[in-house]
């Protein structure tokens, strides 16, 4: 596997994983209709780090009802079907209470896609500092380096701390210091590097 940095856009050429067309897949459907950025445990894996994820965690931009009604239904015509026990109503109006959503292939549980509108400063800050990523010619965003690594420190567990440290010494010639600063400080976590 190859990873570039340049430009501000990361670049990783390698074999598409089954987890990766399925990200592939719900990025082509989710785009049709608004911004969106994956963040947490996909990220780790699609920068090279050996680790499983059941599901892959998306912040999508704030839909009206009707655009989210007609990405519901395209969902269901493109082969997807909803783990939540409701119908497209019921799921937008849990996202309007800032729960997930989780959507997988058809007759399938794993991997699924746990979809959310953003909930707080640290998700519209993915959001809107989303991070172009160019898988074999792919784009795909994720949420700034810097705010998975703050993140990951302030989530605390083992697997979390040692995906700091991975994003750390994988990016550390190109962190913004700066921010990687300010966002260790809203959450209120020390940078042990």
């Amino acid at each position: 596997m190859g990873i570039e940095v340049a430009n501000g856009e990361i670049r990783i050429s390698r074999e598409l994983s089954d987890l990766d067309r399925f990200v592939l897949d719900v990025i082509e459907l989710i785009e049709g209709y608004t911004d969106y950025v994956i963040v947490s445990g996909y990220v780790m894996i699609l920068l090279g780090r050996s680790r499983g994820t059941e599901d892959v965690d998306f912040i999508i931009g704030e839909l009206s009802k009707e655009q989210f009604m007609k990405m519901c239904r395209k969902a269901l015509e493109k082969g997807f079907e909803f783990l939540n026990p409701e119908e497209c109503n019921g799921l937008y109006e849990m996202l309007r209470e800032r729960m997930g959503i989780r959507m997988a292939r058809r007759g399938e549980i794993i991997p699924n896609a746990e979809i959310k509108f953003p909930k707080d400063y640290f998700h519209a800050e993915a959001l809107r500092r989303r991070l172009p990523v160019i898988l074999n010619k792919k784009r795909l965003y994720v949420s700034p380096i810097e705010l998975q690594i703050a993140y990951k420190l302030y989530l605390g567990s083992d697997k979390d701390i040692e995906d700091a440290y991975f994003l750390y010494e994988l990016f550390k010639e190109s962190l913004n210091r700066g921010l990687l600063n300010e966002y260790a400080q809203k959450l209120g976590v020390e940078l042990p590097f």
